[in-house]
């Protein structure tokens, strides 16, 4: 009877180990999703700062259609920013564009896993867009995509290396914990 109970207090014991060990890799492989999105997000802005470009290059458009245009792109990070950029140009309260944007900033931040070097670049490209000629502003998107390439060579290299660290380091304690524990 003595060795029932101590082996039903064995298996409660390797099984909360077992779970310790398993959320804590979920633990870490949440961290390092969180890497990849962010990685994922930078080549969604690249993409829609690209289409914005365009648009530019071949039409005249106000800054209210961009916005509605890159807003299309439903499954990109920048969707619900851009489509609430063009609902508060569209309000016409005399709110300047900087206001704007740092109402719809916050969204950003909360939204999306990207920094805040990253989304002051943009930030940055949308006050300067529609204050100067259409190839300065092209130029001025190039040269935003060129930065946010180097973020988004950082990302990979985040990935590669905290992003597995991360991973292995967490699932390293949460078993260090279990045997602490046996």
């Amino acid at each position: 009877m003595i060795y029932k109970k101590r082996d039903g207090i064995l298996q409660i014991k390797i099984f909360f180990i077992g779970l310790l060990v398993g959320c804590s890799y979920l633990i870490g492989d949440t961290i390092y999703r969180a890497f990849v999105r962010r990685h994922k997000e930078l080549n969604e802005v690249i993409r829609i700062l690209e289409i914005i470009r365009m648009d530019l290059a071949f039409g005249l458009y106000t800054m209210e259609e961009i916005f509605y245009r890159a807003s299309l792109k439903r499954n990109y990070c920048l969707c619900s920013f851009c489509e609430d950029m063009k609902n508060d140009l569209s309000k016409e309260d005399g709110k300047t564009m900087e206001e704007l944007l740092n109402k719809n900033i916050v969204r950003l931040k909360k939204d999306t896993n990207l920094q805040d070097k990253e989304i002051e670049e943009i930030k940055k490209l949308f006050l300067t867009l529609g204050q100067s000629d259409i190839e300065s502003q092209q130029r001025l998107i190039d040269l935003t995509c060129e930065n946010l390439k180097k973020f988004t060579n950082d990302s990979k290299e985040e990935i590669l290396k905290k992003g597995s660290l991360y991973k292995k380091l967490i699932t390293f304690v949460g078993i260090c914990i279990g045997i602490i524990l046996t």
